[in-house]
């Protein structure tokens, strides 16, 4: 899978911070604080980015010292996001002390931000940082609007039934029996896609969102 802030820009972004030498408005890190190697494998392994669907459980079981931020323009924020979530801007995050305890979530509209961030966040020593795998777009296709198609196989429907109740929590509205021309290849694994062609919300979604306080 290939997405904008996947494993590829983040080691991109990170070769600009050692070239750059003191990241963060010129601030210098303290000695011993940026572990390249240590950074550079977590992205290799791809455990820098965390599901919609695991997401979603961390928020519903309200996991201690979760904090989720979104990248996104204010006016983005403000017409939908995800519960809990908080804006926040790069420079914002390049000074701002958050719990070194915390497990800290980035996510922005699938585009470069969240990937800046995270490697700002990891540059800075916070060691519990994850990127929305695909962003909103990933939220919106797997938690809002989940489906399931006729000829699901029985992995995908049983993907499809741990997610259902999630949706169903956030106000989503998941749909079995869909055509399997709307499930995109890999819909309910952790390696595929999702679908992006309609992820402008209705208005009825947007309702059913905030009523769980978004």
């Amino acid at each position: 899978m290939s997405v904008p802030d996947g494993r590829r820009g983040r080691l991109a972004l990170l070769g600009v911070v050692l070239a750059g030498g003191a990241l963060l408005a010129g601030e210098p890190q303290p000695a011993g604080r940026l572990d390249v190697n240590a950074i550079a494998a977590q992205i290799d392994a791809e455990q820098d980015h965390v599901s919609a669907p695991q997401l979603a459980r961390w928020i519903r079981d309200g996991l201690p010292g979760l904090v989720v931020l979104d990248l996104r323009p204010d006016s983005e924020f403000k017409a939908l996001h995800i519960p809990g979530a908080e804006p926040a801007t790069l420079s914002e995050l390049a000074r701002r002390d958050l719990p070194r305890d915390a497990t800290i979530v980035l996510y922005s509209e699938g585009g470069t931000h969240a990937a800046q961030a995270w490697v700002l966040l990891r540059a800075r020593g916070y060691r519990t940082v994850y990127t929305l795998r695909e962003g909103l777009y990933e939220w919106v296709s797997r938690i809002l609007r989940p489906r399931l198609a006729t000829d699901a196989t029985p992995a995908e429907k049983k993907a499809f039934d741990a997610v259902e109740p999630l949706s169903r929590y956030f106000g989503g509205l998941p749909r079995r029996g869909v055509p399997r021309s709307e499930v995109p290849e890999g819909y309910w694994t952790e390696a595929g896609t999702v679908d992006r062609t309609d992820a402008p919300l209705t208005a009825s979604h947007r309702h059913a969102i905030r009523r769980r306080g978004c």
